[in-house]
């Protein structure tokens, strides 16, 4: 067998895996914009007179939640 035989398809595969990768990881969302998407639903539901935690905070630290809710909050006013 020679060795081209091997080499080119092996070449390709691994080429092809790199670049799915690298689209993968260019269009998975920061923690920065975890972040802001949490506080912008946070601020429209405690606008709305809502609570609880919104789906769009999953991920967000449990300190970095504390804070974004304690700025809706006040951003709601009494």
């Amino acid at each position: 067998m020679r060795r081209s035989t091997i080499f080119i398809p092996t070449s390709t595969l691994t080429i092809a895996a790199g670049i799915t990768g690298l689209v993968l990881w260019l269009n998975h969302s920061s923690y920065e914009d975890r972040v802001e998407d949490c506080a912008q639903a946070l601020e429209q539901q405690y606008a709305e007179g809502g609570k609880g935690r919104p789906e769009t905070c999953d991920g967000v630290r449990k300190d970095d939640y504390t804070a974004l809710v304690a700025d809706a909050e006040t951003a709601a006013g009494p």
